[in-house]
């Protein structure tokens, strides 16, 4: 039984996941972020910091990119905003079953 099965999610962000490159030793050394958004349902608010924290059904990475985020509206929340996850979660309900993920994003472009 899902516990919260209804979580309204009333803004869509573009999500740039990332691939890493390794070297021929074994240690990462650049990330090529994809060209292509996949578009994210998410609900957020803010942190006392001023970071995002998103609430989603969508699995995405660490250091992941999100761009464009829109209201219901399909209005620009900040407009040329770049956020970057610092921060990822599995939302867990009263059984131990995950029912969606928690992620905090800082601000890296934009007009900050």
């Amino acid at each position: 039984m899902l516990f919260n099965t209804y979580q309204p999610y009333h803004y869509l962000v573009d999500y740039y996941s990332y691939e890493s490159i390794t070297s021929a030793d074994g240690t990462v050394t650049s990330r090529n972020y994809l060209t292509v958004p996949v578009t994210v349902a998410v609900g957020i608010s803010t942190s006392f910091i001023g970071d995002l924290v998103i609430l989603s059904n969508a699995k995405m990475q660490k250091d992941g990119l999100l761009k464009n985020l829109r209201d219901r509206n399909n209005d620009e929340v900040y407009p040329d905003g770049i956020w970057q996850i610092s921060q990822n979660q599995p939302i867990l309900n009263a059984l131990g079953i995950a029912e969606g993920f928690k992620y905090k994003a800082k601000i890296v472009g934009g007009n900050v």
